[in-house]
Parts: structure tokens; sequence; C-alpha cells
């Protein structure tokens, strides 16, 4: 994977860009809009960023760790998508630019984001009270 130097970027949580995440069977790249998940101290100052990717197949949205997308003027996508937050990934910043920006999603997408990356990463009230009863939530 070739990587131009590119225009430095303001990358913000919330945002939504399209990038390079490999290639196909073909060998071609494929690219995907990505959400920025990563607070706005790390944007700034780390070489990576923490992205979920989203995908265009709508049946995702029905994942247990799907939060659904819509295409807006503001999103800048061109149909709905579902972030995939079982996805998590971290990416070099040297793949985001003003090019490949599309977007930000709202207040209320983002706080949807938040519960589901919660429930994701088990920081959630159910695992909290997973770990201090297992046997309890197990059995029933």
């Amino acid at each position: 994977m070739l990587r131009l130097p590119r225009s430095r970027v303001s990358i913000k949580r919330g945002d939504l860009f399209s990038i390079q995440l490999g290639t196909n069977e073909d060998g071609r790249d494929f690219y995907r809009p990505v959400l920025v998940i990563q607070n706005d101290i790390g944007n700034r100052y780390c070489n990576s960023v923490i992205v979920v990717p989203l995908s265009y197949k709508l049946r995702a949205k029905h994942l247990f760790f799907g939060v659904l997308v819509k295409s807006t003027p503001q999103t800048g996508l061109i149909h709905d998508a579902v972030a995939v937050l079982s996805q998590i990934r971290t990416v070099e910043k040297s793949y985001f630019s003003n090019d490949n920006y599309l977007g930000r999603v709202d207040s209320q997408t983002m706080e949807k984001i938040d519960q589901c990356l919660a429930l994701s990463l088990g920081l959630s009230t159910l695992q909290k009270l997973q770990d201090r009863f297992p046997s309890q939530v197990e059995s029933s």
C-alpha cells in the first residue's frame, strides 16, 4: 500500500472519512467509510486514529453492536450505513486527508455509538453486574 503525502487534516471524534482498509480478492484496494471514535486529544497528538468501519449492508443494523448512521448532507454518506462497533481498528493518521473527509455524525447518533461501545468493551452496567454476580447471571 503506497500512500502519498497528504495535506494536514484536523481529525475530530465523530468525523467520517473514506479510507483504504485493505485489498479485495482481485488485489485492488477497497475503501470503506469509517467513524472516528478516538478522543480529540489522541486525534491531535497520536500518529494513529481509532475508528470503526461502516457497512452499507443494512442487515448489520440488527447486530448487537451495530448503530445506524443515516445518509444526510451532514454525514456525507451516499447511503444509510451501519457502524460495526465490534470491528474497532487503529489506523495510521497518514490515511486521513481533507480529500477523503465525508462529514460528521450528529450528537444523538454519537450518543448511541457511545452506549454501544460501552457494551462492546464491557464498560456497561450489565457487564459490571455480571462481574459482581457471575454465578447468578450465568445460571439464568
